[in-house]
């Protein structure tokens, strides 16, 4: 009878009818956010172009999901327990319902009706403004393509010119000439489309939130100027960031063409080929640059982490310093080839220079970039004073527990300063014999005739047989039978030698002198011819002077053999 009752119970029923309604909204808002936040890594990649996003969203996403389900869980728990407390306070929600709207009078409906109409107003305002947007980007892009330059330089062209949109660009062969450039266009056209669709959808994006802010001002809510102008700040840094990060390519794109103008000809032709080749770090590090800044200026945005936008302002200088000491290091490059003469198509080899240039320019490049981060200490206010006074003193206890090495340094500098052998010399250093490839502060390394490198310290270098200073003999001891004519192998070694004067003239530098009998046993003789030659040929002479005497001895055994035959 009292189940019956209770069950007949019109307040219970309302309140049971209530308590569905709510948990039905909960679901339905439940699967809506689940659906945005699955595909929000999607969406966020494909209206910003950053499809690095949605890799990088998923595992966020991830957790995302779950704590949505357990809010989810909780909050239609919460929502269960609020209404059974409610419907045992005796509360009734239909006779509540009846009572709130009792209390509705002609100025209400009537204020309700004005916001009613302000909130249409305002769509049909935002959806107009949309309209605009769409086509005023219509007009800028074909007015963008009318003034595109006709070629763009082939450098830029290294990396994906679509990379920074997301979009894929099929890149031309390279033996196509004809076509590169028509592909080359093709793609800063694609990065105009895409720098345009980007200001079409911020803008847009932009729209929205002002239509949000101003429908929360028709509707008096009191936290909306902060809520809008936060959130407008932060999209409109993130927006900016956007732009100039796909902008960025086509401003290079336009320096490289002015530059190919102007810039890459006379003097400055192989300083310009230097700054081209950092374009693609320079796009870079402007990128990055950019959006630590957005970064950091987000940051001061919310109040409670602005300490963070010091470290993203420090942190853009640093990029800034670390790009100039590049440009610097390539034009430093280019200043001591120029200096050397290594440009000049009618120098002479210089071995000279063949050896500073390398050192100059590595040493060169450790000062920089030792003076780069220097100067990025000082970004972060970090005194730089006591880190060289401390690496002076760490210094001296690694000096005195590294003293080969120091030793090396110290040999290397003697050996390039006082000039004992160069690159391209023929050298005897221990064992090893061969040219010398390379020089450093520390070690030389030597290809011999084998082809083997061998790389030798400096500091274990005692003794050096240089053959490439100023003339070198090509000693050829030749060996006979005892029973042989002494004056006429001599006489054909002396022809032997006329010969390769005349086939060889710039190597040999004098008359080929015949030392004579140097070695004597009881079955053979030894001969010994001495011819001076350029420095570093003896080898290559050596071996010519052999054959030409082969050819001399076998013209001398056809003369002799008839008058042997006869004898």
């Amino acid at each position: 009878m009292d189940l019956s009752k209770w069950l007949n119970d019109d307040r219970l029923l309302a309140n049971l009818i209530g308590i569905h309604v709510i948990l039905a909204v909960i679901l339905i808002v439940a699967v809506v956010l689940r659906k945005l936040v699955k595909n929000s890594g999607e969406w966020l990649a494909s209206w910003t172009g950053l499809t690095w996003l949605d890799g990088a969203s998923q595992e966020a996403i991830k957790s995302l999901r779950s704590v949505l389900f357990w809010a989810t869980i909780v909050l239609m728990i919460g929502s269960i327990l609020s209404v059974a407390i409610y419907h045992v306070s005796g509360r009734h929600i239909q006779e509540d319902l009846k009572d709130w709207y009792a209390q509705m009078t002609s100025e209400h409906l009537k204020v309700f009706g004005m916001i009613a109409v302000k909130l249409v107003a305002l769509a049909l305002g935002v959806f107009l403004v949309f309209r605009v947007i769409s086509n005023l980007r219509i007009l800028l892009e074909a007015h963008t393509h009318y003034h595109l330059p006709s070629h763009v330089h082939p450098e830029l062209d290294k990396s994906d010119p679509a990379a920074s949109s997301g979009a894929a660009t099929p890149e031309p062969p390279a033996s196509d000439s004809e076509t590169a450039p028509n592909d080359r266009r093709q793609s800063l056209e694609n990065t105009i489309h895409n720098w345009f669709t980007m200001f079409e959808r911020f803008a847009m994006v932009l729209t929205c939130l002002g239509g949000l802010w101003l429908a929360a001002r028709i509707v008096n809510f009191a936290e909306a100027d902060a809520w809008a102008g936060l959130v407008l700040r932060v999209v409109a840094y993130f927006m900016v960031a956007r732009l100039l990060t796909l902008g960025c390519r086509t401003m290079f794109h336009v320096f490289a063409n002015w530059g190919n103008k102007h810039l890459d000809r006379g003097s400055f032709h192989r300083y310009w080929e230097r700054i081209v080749r950092l374009f693609p770090l320079g796009e870079r590090c402007f990128e990055a640059a950019v959006w630590i800044f957005a970064a950091s200026q987000c940051a001061v945005a919310l109040s409670f982490i602005a300490f963070v936008s010091h470290f993203g302002t420090g942190i853009v200088q640093c990029i800034g310093i670390f790009f100039g000491t590049r440009v610097l290091i390539e034009f430093l490059h280019v200043f001591i080839n120029e200096a050397f003469g290594m440009y000049d198509d009618d120098r002479v080899q210089d071995q000279k220079g063949q050896t500073l240039v390398p050192l100059l320019e590595s040493v060169s490049q450790y000062v920089l970039y030792f003076g780069c981060v220097l100067a990025m200490l000082r970004v972060f206010e970090i005194d730089t004073t006591p880190i060289l006074a401390g690496a002076g003193v760490i210094g001296l206890a690694v000096g005195l527990g590294a003293q080969s090495f120091f030793t090396d340094l110290v040999s290397g500098f003697f050996i390039l300063f006082e000039n004992q052998y160069l690159v391209g010399d023929f050298v005897q250093i221990g064992d090893a014999v061969g040219r010398v490839e390379a020089i450093s502060i520390r070690t030389t390394q030597i290809r011999d005739e084998s082809g083997k490198l061998v790389i030798i310290p400096n500091g274990q270098i005692k003794t050096v047989v240089n053959y490439s200073k100023d003339y070198v003999n090509a000693v050829v001891d030749i060996k006979v039978p005892i029973s042989s004519n002494l004056e006429q192998v001599m006489r054909d070694m002396a022809e032997a030698g006329r010969r390769l004067k005349q086939a060889r003239p710039q190597d040999v530098l004098e008359e080929t002198i015949i030392k004579g009998l140097v070695e004597l046993t009881p079955t053979e003789m030894t001969i010994r011819a001495v011819t001076k030659v350029q420095p570093g040929t003896h080898l290559a002479m050596q071996q010519a002077y052999r054959k030409t005497l082969k050819e001399v001895f076998d013209e001398t055994a056809e003369r002799l053999a008839p008058k042997a035959m006869a004898a």
